[in-house]
């Protein structure tokens, strides 16, 4: 029998337990793999961290929910990687979470740093299958209600259409890629290509073959150097939401979404407000300037009602202009572990939040939307 969906969060985080890479990374790559490590910090005492291309890489307690204890008052990091909700890596514990919260149905996305950090790409080929393995795993506890999302290295597209074969066979749901088509800073390389590239041309008909959804994370690092995810924390999370629009315009006005019906790009915790301008931009400019835009079938907002899709936490100004970027492409996440989401509240933010909505527009936004686009709740 179909699941009977209510709530879906679209966008939360698993951080996996400190075995994953010795049980998961690829075996002739093994000498590359991080290590979980107790390590002493001079003047603030011993930490678990990650070892990583020989540095201690210590948590965040804002990124598994370990904000609110009174012993994080002495340092910005976590002492432990005990601390915080025990469902960002223990199945069991993330649906007894999901029950209290009144959440159906967890889509989870990778769990930040220290994912992107190596600067050897091998290392971190390697760290994504592991973490793919492991949310594969993760998932298949409650393949109904935890959704995972994995990731592929986009400088080696056979290695890339390889793992998301792979991971559709493990029962994973998207794949996640960087709004900016290039990793910045000292991972970025001459071989990063724009989306509009040929590059990209076999990658997406395997996509859509698979049914692969195409996520991309508010994470996303700013193309500026110098504005790294963690480098400028506040600037970046300031102007992350909208580096999207690099991609979703890529996608619409470079053909991609027309020669490639089934593709569906997925924007998780980005908000949508700034959506409603660039729809509506879209279509002036390509009404303005018809010769810059040739190829286009329709306008891009109607390729975007087809095609894009966001998530929010908190967006009074997307959900007043519902009408501009589309009811059925606006989709609500709790960004659980993560302290500044609503976790345990999420039904009073969900009230606060889509107060002005009908039941049918609710539904929609809460469940409706995403069964669609991930084909969820089918018999």
């Amino acid at each position: 029998m179909a699941y009977d969906y209510k709530v879906i969060s679209v966008g939360t985080h698993a951080n996996p337990p400190g075995d994953m890479y010795e049980r998961y990374f690829p075996e002739e790559l093994k000498h590359l793999a991080p290590r979980f490590v107790t390590h002493e910090f001079p003047g603030e005492g011993t930490f678990e961290c990650i070892e990583l291309e020989g540095q201690f890489i210590r948590q965040l307690p804002t990124q598994v929910g370990a904000g609110a204890t009174e012993a994080l008052a002495e340092t910005p990091f976590i002492r432990s990687f005990d601390e915080g909700y025990a469902g960002q890596r223990d199945p069991a514990a993330r649906l007894a979470d999901m029950d209290r919260d009144g959440v159906d149905a967890d889509v989870i996305v990778h769990p930040g740093y220290p994912i992107l950090l190596p600067r050897n790409r091998e290392t971190r080929w390697g760290m994504m299958v592991a973490f793919n393995s492991w949310l594969a795993e993760f998932c298949n506890h409650a393949p109904e209600r935890l959704i995972g999302i994995g990731e592929i290295p986009l400088w080696d597209l056979d290695r890339a259409m390889d793992e998301a074969r792979r991971i559709a066979g493990l029962g994973l749901k998207g794949v996640l890629m960087p709004a900016i088509p290039g990793y910045v800073g000292a991972w970025s390389s001459p071989a990063d290509k724009p989306y509009t590239s040929d590059y990209y041309k076999p990658l997406w008909p395997v996509l859509e073959e698979l049914g692969l959804v195409i996520v991309v994370h508010a994470d996303a690092a700013a193309a500026t150097p110098g504005l790294e995810n963690y480098d400028e924390p506040g600037i970046n999370m300031i102007i992350n939401k909208t580096l999207p629009s690099e991609m979703i315009a890529s996608l619409i006005v470079g053909h991609v979404f027309r020669d490639y019906p089934g593709l569906k790009l997925l924007c998780v915790e980005t908000g949508v407000g700034w959506m409603a301008h660039l729809v509506s931009w879209m279509d002036v400019l390509v009404r303005e300037h018809p010769t810059l835009f040739t190829g286009l079938t329709e306008k891009p907002s109607e390729t975007f009602r087809k095609h894009v899709f966001g998530s929010f936490l908190w967006d009074t100004i997307g959900i007043s202009n519902k009408d501009v970027i589309g009811i059925e492409n606006i989709m609500w996440c709790s960004d659980y572990p993560h302290t500044y989401g609503p976790f345990p509240h999420s039904r009073t933010a969900i009230d606060e939040s889509l107060a002005s909505l009908t039941d049918e527009e609710r539904q929609l936004v809460l469940a409706g939307n995403a069964m669609r686009v991930f084909g969820l709740g089918q018999p």
